[in-house]
Protein backbone atom coordinates (compact mmCIF):
# COMPACT_ATOMS: atom_id res chain seq x y z
CA UNK A 1 0.00 0.00 0.00
CA UNK A 2 1.39 3.40 -0.88
CA UNK A 3 2.16 5.66 2.04
CA UNK A 4 0.39 8.61 0.43
CA UNK A 5 -3.40 8.22 0.28
CA UNK A 6 -5.39 10.24 -2.20
CA UNK A 7 -7.37 12.01 0.52
CA UNK A 8 -4.55 13.43 2.67
CA UNK A 9 -5.94 16.97 3.05
CA UNK A 10 -9.53 15.88 3.77
CA UNK A 11 -8.24 13.48 6.46
CA UNK A 12 -6.27 16.32 8.05
CA UNK A 13 -9.29 18.61 7.97
CA UNK A 14 -11.46 15.96 9.64
CA UNK A 15 -8.83 15.44 12.34
CA UNK A 16 -8.55 19.19 12.97
CA UNK A 17 -12.30 19.78 12.88
CA UNK A 18 -13.05 16.99 15.35
CA UNK A 19 -10.29 18.05 17.70
CA UNK A 20 -11.24 21.72 17.54
CA UNK A 21 -14.98 21.15 17.87
CA UNK A 22 -14.57 18.91 20.90
CA UNK A 23 -12.11 21.35 22.45
CA UNK A 24 -14.55 24.23 21.98
CA UNK A 25 -17.40 22.23 23.53
CA UNK A 26 -15.26 21.03 26.43
CA UNK A 27 -13.66 24.42 27.02
CA UNK A 28 -16.97 26.30 26.85
CA UNK A 29 -18.67 23.80 29.16
CA UNK A 30 -15.93 23.91 31.77
CA UNK A 31 -15.22 27.67 31.65
CA UNK A 32 -18.84 28.82 31.17
CA UNK A 33 -17.63 31.35 28.60
CA UNK A 34 -17.66 31.36 24.82
CA UNK A 35 -14.46 30.99 22.82
CA UNK A 36 -13.73 33.81 20.35
CA UNK A 37 -14.16 32.82 16.70
CA UNK A 38 -10.65 34.04 15.81
CA UNK A 39 -9.18 31.59 18.34
CA UNK A 40 -11.28 28.75 16.94
CA UNK A 41 -10.16 29.59 13.38
CA UNK A 42 -6.51 29.82 14.45
CA UNK A 43 -6.71 26.50 16.26
CA UNK A 44 -8.42 24.82 13.30
CA UNK A 45 -5.78 26.17 10.89
CA UNK A 46 -2.90 25.10 13.13
CA UNK A 47 -4.24 21.60 13.62
CA UNK A 48 -4.97 21.24 9.91
CA UNK A 49 -1.31 21.95 9.13
CA UNK A 50 -0.22 19.40 11.73
CA UNK A 51 -2.77 16.93 10.37
CA UNK A 52 -1.49 17.29 6.80
CA UNK A 53 2.03 16.53 7.99
CA UNK A 54 0.89 13.45 9.96
CA UNK A 55 -1.68 12.11 7.47
CA UNK A 56 0.82 10.26 5.27
CA UNK A 57 0.36 6.82 6.83
CA UNK A 58 -2.18 4.89 8.83
CA UNK A 59 -1.95 5.81 12.51
CA UNK A 60 -2.58 3.65 15.56
CA UNK A 61 -4.99 4.49 18.36
CA UNK A 62 -2.09 5.47 20.64
CA UNK A 63 -0.61 7.84 18.07
CA UNK A 64 -3.97 9.44 17.38
CA UNK A 65 -4.64 9.81 21.13
CA UNK A 66 -1.21 11.41 21.68
CA UNK A 67 -1.82 13.83 18.81
CA UNK A 68 -5.25 14.73 20.14
CA UNK A 69 -4.00 15.26 23.69
CA UNK A 70 -1.30 17.56 22.33
CA UNK A 71 -3.90 19.32 20.21
CA UNK A 72 -6.27 19.67 23.18
CA UNK A 73 -3.52 21.19 25.31
CA UNK A 74 -2.56 23.62 22.54
CA UNK A 75 -6.20 24.56 22.00
CA UNK A 76 -6.77 24.97 25.74
CA UNK A 77 -3.89 27.42 26.00
CA UNK A 78 -5.06 29.28 22.88
CA UNK A 79 -8.70 29.41 24.03
CA UNK A 80 -7.80 30.51 27.57
CA UNK A 81 -5.62 33.32 26.24
CA UNK A 82 -8.31 34.38 23.78
CA UNK A 83 -11.05 34.35 26.43
CA UNK A 84 -9.02 36.60 28.69
CA UNK A 85 -7.82 38.82 25.83
CA UNK A 86 -4.19 37.99 26.58
CA UNK A 87 -1.22 37.51 24.33
CA UNK A 88 0.69 34.32 25.02
CA UNK A 89 4.06 36.03 24.73
CA UNK A 90 3.14 38.67 27.36
CA UNK A 91 1.52 36.31 29.86
CA UNK A 92 3.55 33.11 30.25
CA UNK A 93 1.31 32.08 33.15
CA UNK A 94 -1.38 31.22 30.58
CA UNK A 95 0.99 28.63 29.09
CA UNK A 96 1.57 27.00 32.48
CA UNK A 97 -2.06 26.86 33.57
CA UNK A 98 -4.11 23.91 32.45
CA UNK A 99 -7.21 24.96 34.30
CA UNK A 100 -9.19 23.16 36.89
CA UNK A 101 -9.71 19.45 37.16
CA UNK A 102 -13.00 19.82 35.32
CA UNK A 103 -11.27 21.58 32.42
CA UNK A 104 -8.52 18.94 32.29
CA UNK A 105 -11.05 16.12 32.48
CA UNK A 106 -13.11 17.71 29.69
CA UNK A 107 -10.09 17.98 27.38
CA UNK A 108 -8.83 14.45 28.15
CA UNK A 109 -12.31 12.99 27.67
CA UNK A 110 -12.70 14.86 24.38
CA UNK A 111 -9.32 13.55 23.23
CA UNK A 112 -10.09 9.95 24.22
CA UNK A 113 -13.53 9.87 22.58
CA UNK A 114 -12.36 11.56 19.42
CA UNK A 115 -9.26 9.31 19.22
CA UNK A 116 -11.48 6.23 19.34
CA UNK A 117 -13.80 7.71 16.72
CA UNK A 118 -10.98 8.87 14.44
CA UNK A 119 -9.20 5.50 14.69
CA UNK A 120 -12.35 3.79 13.42
CA UNK A 121 -12.49 6.27 10.55
CA UNK A 122 -8.77 5.84 9.94
CA UNK A 123 -9.17 2.08 9.65
CA UNK A 124 -12.13 2.48 7.31
CA UNK A 125 -10.30 4.95 5.05
CA UNK A 126 -7.24 2.72 4.76
CA UNK A 127 -9.37 -0.39 4.19
CA UNK A 128 -11.16 1.46 1.39
CA UNK A 129 -7.85 2.70 -0.05
CA UNK A 130 -6.48 -0.86 -0.08
CA UNK A 131 -9.63 -2.15 -1.83
CA UNK A 132 -9.51 0.62 -4.44
CA UNK A 133 -5.81 -0.03 -5.05
CA UNK A 134 -6.42 -3.77 -5.39
CA UNK A 135 -9.31 -3.16 -7.80
CA UNK A 136 -7.16 -0.81 -9.87
CA UNK A 137 -4.26 -3.26 -10.00
CA UNK A 138 -6.34 -6.41 -10.63
CA UNK A 139 -6.83 -5.87 -14.42
CA UNK A 140 -3.14 -5.12 -14.92
CA UNK A 141 -2.10 -8.15 -12.89
CA UNK A 142 -4.45 -10.37 -14.90
CA UNK A 143 -3.12 -8.93 -18.14
CA UNK A 144 0.51 -9.45 -17.15
CA UNK A 145 0.09 -12.95 -15.72
CA UNK A 146 -2.22 -14.45 -18.35
CA UNK A 147 -0.49 -16.96 -20.64
CA UNK A 148 0.22 -15.88 -24.18
CA UNK A 149 -2.14 -17.72 -26.53
CA UNK A 150 -0.34 -20.25 -28.76
CA UNK A 151 -0.97 -20.19 -32.49
CA UNK A 152 -3.53 -22.64 -33.78
CA UNK A 153 -2.05 -26.00 -34.75
CA UNK A 154 -1.41 -26.70 -38.44
CA UNK A 155 -4.58 -28.22 -39.86
CA UNK A 156 -4.25 -31.89 -40.83
CA UNK A 157 -5.30 -32.73 -44.36
CA UNK A 158 -8.46 -34.69 -44.82
CA UNK A 159 -7.88 -38.46 -45.39
CA UNK A 160 -9.38 -38.65 -48.87
CA UNK A 161 -7.12 -35.90 -50.19
CA UNK A 162 -3.92 -37.59 -49.08
CA UNK A 163 -1.98 -38.84 -52.05
CA UNK A 164 0.89 -40.32 -50.10
CA UNK A 165 4.36 -39.12 -49.39
CA UNK A 166 6.41 -37.67 -52.17
CA UNK A 167 8.54 -40.29 -53.92
CA UNK A 168 11.83 -38.47 -53.68
CA UNK A 169 11.74 -39.04 -49.87
CA UNK A 170 11.45 -42.83 -50.28
CA UNK A 171 14.06 -43.29 -53.01
CA UNK A 172 16.71 -44.84 -50.72
CA UNK A 173 14.44 -46.93 -48.52
CA UNK A 174 14.42 -50.68 -49.04
CA UNK A 175 11.22 -52.42 -48.12
CA UNK A 176 11.18 -56.18 -47.88
CA UNK A 177 8.00 -58.11 -47.62
CA UNK A 178 7.65 -61.57 -46.22
CA UNK A 179 9.08 -63.46 -43.30
CA UNK A 180 12.57 -62.71 -42.12
CA UNK A 181 15.39 -64.68 -43.62
CA UNK A 182 16.97 -67.35 -41.38
CA UNK A 183 20.42 -66.18 -42.50
CA UNK A 184 21.63 -62.69 -42.00
CA UNK A 185 22.08 -60.75 -45.14
CA UNK A 186 25.63 -59.66 -45.95
CA UNK A 187 25.69 -57.17 -48.54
Amino acid sequence: MPSEPVFRLPRAVVFAAVCTALAVVGHTTASHASVPAAAVAAGLAGLTVVGVVLAGTERSLGTILAGLLGGQFMLHVLFTAAQHGQHLAHHPAVLASHGTRTMTLAHVTAAAVSAWWLRRGERAVWRLARKVAAAAVRPWRALLTSPVPLPAPYPHPVADTVTGPPEHLLRHILTRRGPPSPFPAFG
